[in-house]
């Protein structure tokens, strides 16, 4: 997925496009029909010089096609990964006319897939459409018209025996004119189907839940913002998992994507939400129902791995997430009750502090600077302090990979645990004060270990702070300079916005419970800004995952050398202080909480089975045995223990 992108577009010729197509291959299920997971995006604001770029470099070609204005200079556009089970011999046209599509259609004996007209000025209409080859297993009788009333297009339905696969309202000349593709009604691709018209949103869920049906084409009505033209079909012989969502905008569309394991079918834009401009979509499943994931220890079910973590929590939480490699996000319970009204479902793109796994985030910022200036962990952090900074006994001795893995002996003093105690002033005086000799090497965790990182990460990147004035001036600098790299170099590269160390307030949050929350009120756990880096970022479960899937599988943020690195050497994971992630897996857990029957928060980021990904957030104490005993780290050890499956064991690369 990709965030959409959103541009001013300049002047732009309306004239017929350039055909791409590809080798063709037989298949038996349209797109809206066929779950079989693939990559996908979503962008608006494209160009037709954008899209020729995007189906080039991504090897995609468009499922759905829609004009964001009158002009057609911009689009909505969304495509698939044109492989596999999706490749299919395909062209694509804006800014044709009638005739032009008429022709175009005979010459490569195509069917379209999406249509969408729009007046450029005066009835001069023009058409926005992707075609496939209507050959082989995707030949099918087929019609597509403009131009048409609702009373025509009923009418035509029926002449044709037919039902419509896509709708869409425009305006020519003040009068609501439709434009339509239909398929006919019979053998493989005879179902029960519906249609409406400038219609409500709630007309619409009602449809989908009395006739047990499913949305596949949903298009903004072009007379009343708020009201949508809809496609569904009947799923009394079953229907792939599938999603709908109006009145967000492109990153929350995403999100919601993310949430379901889904890939956008069709989206289209649209004006006067709160949000501003919105989309409107259809969504299908994305995610395999299963995979193996095997290291030398043997092999593990990633299905049953988050059933077990998710079942271990459900009824026994406030709310919940889980997310285990290449399976559909699990998630339960409530973000926010009652006594926060309105509550709010749990999801896994709700943001909260996510306390202690915010080191593994600062590890890997410091990784990266690491290697830009061409030095190892095994470097002494002396010489990137602030220079008018006293460093006291045995604090020159000390090296990044010490902090990185809590051997550095400040974890055996009782300030470096206490996290009101890692602003600026604190971890001078904490420098000042020096650490013992012989604590240097022995495993004792500590907060202070990477809200120091905070610090030193301005020399680190080649922009010292000595200059600025020690004090409070020096410190917000250090603070922004903080943000700044984290969000620019480790979030941003694996598609996270903009994120802070504060809770952003509004609906997109997670608040925390005791367990039963009963009448309390939720927690948001306050500003970090001042004192982040062991802990305080506000993250959703989401953005966790795509930091912890790139560091398990890619090479974004980190090469494959410096992963290797991170990981054998337990660089920012729990593994350097405790064996139970289990051994040889690295994980990180957070916590917070107030004592003994109060709120808590608990996050969980590991890598299992070489390159297996998993995140857990919890918004209250965790269920026996766990919550006094082995924490979130020891449920999620359970967890993987009970998923075994039958596999060939093989060391990790």
């Amino acid at each position: 997925m990709r965030l959409p992108c959103r541009k001013t577009i300049a002047s732009w010729s309306l004239l017929a496009l350039l055909i791409t197509a590809t080798t063709p291959l037989a298949l038996a299920d349209d797109d809206n029909e066929n779950s079989t997971p693939t990559a996908w995006w979503l962008y608006t604001g494209q160009s037709y010089n954008d899209i020729i770029q995007k189906v080039q470099t991504l090897n995609a070609r468009i499922t759905d096609i829609s004009p964001d204005n009158a002009a057609g200079n911009s689009f909505t556009v969304t495509y698939i990964r044109n492989t596999g089970a999706f490749a299919k011999q395909w062209w694509w046209y804006v800014g044709i006319d009638a005739a032009t599509l008429e022709k175009n259609l005979a010459a490569n004996k195509a069917r379209l897939i999406s249509l969408k007209a729009y007046d450029t000025g005066g009835g001069n209409i023009r058409f926005a459409v992707a075609m496939i080859a209507n050959a082989g297993g995707d030949n099918k009788a087929w019609w597509y018209y403009f131009g048409k009333s609702t009373a025509d297009i009923t009418n035509l339905t029926k002449a044709n025996n037919a039902r419509l696969t896509a709708v869409q309202s425009y305006t020519a000349n003040g009068q609501t004119l439709y434009t339509c593709i239909m398929i006919a009604n019979t053998g493989a691709d005879n179902k029960g189907w519906w249609w409406y018209f400038n219609e409500t949103p709630q007309t619409i869920g009602s449809s989908v839940s009395t006739n047990k049906a499913r949305l596949i084409d949903l298009t903004p009505s072009s007379t009343t913002s708020g009201r949508f033209n809809a496609v569904l079909e009947g799923c009394s012989g079953g229907c792939p998992g599938w999603w709908w969502y109006y009145g967000l905008d492109g990153a929350d569309t995403l999100s919601k994507a993310e949430d379901n394991g889904a890939r956008v079918m069709t989206a289209g834009r649209y004006q006067g939400c709160a949000a501003g401009e919105c989309l409107v979509t259809t969504m299908i499943s994305n995610t395999p129902a299963d995979v193996t994931a095997c290291d030398a220890q043997g092999c593990i079910s990633e299905a049953k791995l988050a059933t077990n973590i998710c079942n271990t929590l459900a009824g026994h939480v406030v709310g919940y997430n889980c997310r285990v490699g290449a399976i559909r996000p699990i998630f339960g319970g409530l973000a926010r009750t009652n006594t926060d009204a309105p509550s709010l479902p749990m999801a896994p793109d709700l943001v909260t502090n996510i306390a202690s796994v915010s080191k593994t985030m600062t590890a890997t910022a410091v990784i990266q600077l690491l290697a830009k200036k061409g030095i190892t962990p095994d470097a002494k952090i002396g010489p990137y302090l602030y220079t008018d900074w006293q460093q006291g006994p045995n604090v020159n001795q000390l090296t990044f990979r010490e902090l990185l893995t809590h051997t550095s002996g400040f974890g055996q003093l009782s300030v470096c645990g206490d996290n009101s105690k890692l602003d600026y002033a604190d971890l001078k005086a904490l420098v000042a004060g020096g650490v013992t000799a012989s604590n240097i090497g022995k495993p004792q965790y500590g907060n202070c270990n990477f809200a120091l990182m905070r610090e030193i990460m301005p020399a680190l990147s080649g922009q010292p702070l000595s200059g600025v004035p020690d004090g409070s001036q020096r410190a917000q600098q250090s603070i922004n300079q903080y943000l700044s790299y984290m969000n620019a170099h480790v979030y941003q590269p694996v598609g996270v916005r903009t994120r802070s160390c504060k809770p952003p307030g509004g609906g997109n949050e997670l608040l925390s419970y005791p367990n039963p929350a009963g009448g309390a009120h939720g927690t948001d756990w306050g500003d970090w800004t001042a004192i982040c880096g062991g802990g305080g970022w506000v993250l959703s479960t989401n953005d966790i995952f795509h930091v912890i899937n790139d560091l398990a599988t890619g090479n974004t943020l980190l090469s494959p050398t410096l992963r290797k690195q991170m990981i054998s050497g337990s660089l920012g994971w729990d593994s350097a202080v405790r064996s139970d992630c289990p051994n040889p897996n690295v994980c990180k857990n957070g916590d917070l909480n107030n004592g003994p029957g109060t709120a808590a928060v608990w996050t969980y980021a590991g890598i299992l089975k070489c390159n297996v990904p998993v995140v857990v957030s919890v918004n209250s104490p965790l269920p026996a045995p766990y919550q006094g005993g082995e924490d979130i780290i020891g449920l999620v050890k359970d967890a993987l223990g009970k998923s075994s499956v039958p596999g060939t064991a093989r060391a990790c690369p």
